[in-house]
């Protein structure tokens, strides 16, 4: 028993410190060409031939209709069974620190990652519900109240948000923020009432280009100027978002269904409770542009 509490409590501390201090890094060029460049800051992680035996894993794994979904550009995977989202981000590090084993086996090796993953909610993972929404509520089934969730927080909201998909199945929304700029301005930071992560991402010199690959490889240390602030994804499970709807509801009776989201989610986001990840630490740019999205009252 001891043993056993000895190892959880080290992966649990494992998690912490990868949430804490992991951030997007580009992977090293070998030497001559990379075969396969990066294209999403998740893959940027892995060196070149990590990120082909990852890639041709990921195919054998999901299927765009399938039990398990990779949005690639959005750095998600979704699960059917169990309901869950993966962030690629913490898979791609899990796989990199696999070493030989991964490059042998890329298909064994994500499917045991995979799994792992979903059996623990941790930051990067969120544990879903098939029956999240058993009814009607204020008149919504399912899909109704994933839709208006989504009309809350979607990229008509605010700029710097970028696609944002919706799962009815599984209770799920994701909301992508765009990356930033290589030279763009600093961001404010959020108000005191709502706020951030103190895991501010470090900004490539505006001299530098937007695409030239770091030097290092995945697992190691990589100069904080040598990459930017890539984007990241906001994983929101919509169950807990309809309970803390509900108690609205009972405290504002007269109040409109957006009404009572837009006052809902922010507080969720603002939060960053169990019901809600990203698919990276968020640096404050990207958690005040997700607060702006979710309380913008009007399209921008």
């Amino acid at each position: 028993m001891v043993i056993a509490l000895a190892v959880s409590a080290a992966a649990v501390v494992g998690v912490l410190v990868w949430w804490l201090r992991r951030a997007p890094r580009r992977a090293g060029e070998t030497e001559g060409r990379p075969e396969l460049p990066a294209r999403w800051g998740w893959d940027a992680r892995l060196a070149p031939e990590a990120r082909i035996a990852f890639m041709e894993g990921l195919r054998a794994c999901s299927d765009d209709t399938g039990p398990v979904r990779a949005g690639r550009e959005q750095g998600v995977l979704a699960t059917d069974d169990p309901p869950r989202l993966v962030s690629l981000h913490l898979l791609a590090d899990l796989f990199a620190a696999r070493g030989e084993e991964g490059l042998h086996d890329p298909e064994g090796t994500l499917t045991e990652l995979i799994a792992k993953c979903a059996a623990v909610e941790q930051p990067g993972v969120l544990h879903l519900r098939t029956d999240w929404l058993a009814g009607m509520v204020d008149g919504m089934d399912q899909s109704h109240f994933a839709e208006a969730v989504r009309g809350v927080v979607g990229p008509e909201r605010a700029a710097g948000v970028g696609t944002c998909t919706v799962d009815d199945r599984i209770g799920a929304l994701w909301l992508t923020i765009a990356a930033a700029p290589a030279d763009g301005p600093v961001p404010e930071q959020p108000a005191p009432e709502q706020p951030a992560p103190e895991q501010p991402a470090p900004k490539r010199p505006a001299s530098e280009p937007a695409e030239r690959p770091a030097s290092g490889r995945a697992g190691e240390p990589v100069s904080e100027e040598a990459w930017g602030e890539a984007a990241n994804t906001l994983m929101l499970d919509l169950s807990r978002i309809l309970e803390r709807y509900r108690e609205a509801r009972g405290e504002q009776p007269g109040a409109t269904a957006e009404a009572l989201l837009r006052t809902v989610v922010p507080h969720e986001i603002a939060g960053g409770g169990s019901g809600v990840t990203w698919a990276y630490p968020p640096s404050p740019r990207q958690h005040r542009i997700a607060l702006m999205a979710a309380t913008s009252p009007e399209p921008r």
